[in-house]
């Protein structure tokens, strides 16, 4: 693999672990889209499209989790 690509990936796993940290402070996507704001620099390598279908992932498993915690690990599939 060369540098470059390794230094993106890098970056891009910064960005997700940002991420993570920064859902457990927020409350609503709105709130947790805005913070990420400031981390876009990591990923300006990518487009806006997968950027925001990262988050939008990050985001929905975050909170897929906090009803796992609420309901005691017990979700019902449909």
């Amino acid at each position: 693999m060369g540098r470059v690509k390794a230094m993106m990936m890098e970056r891009e796993e910064l960005f997700d672990e940002k991420a993570f940290m920064v859902a457990h402070d927020c409350e609503t996507w709105h709130q947790f889209s805005s913070k990420m704001e400031s981390h876009m620099d990591l990923v300006n390598h990518m487009g806006l499209d997968d950027v925001m279908n990262m988050l939008a992932e990050i985001w929905t498993e975050y909170q897929e989790s906090i009803g796992k915690e609420a309901y005691g690990g017990m979700v019902k599939d449909d």
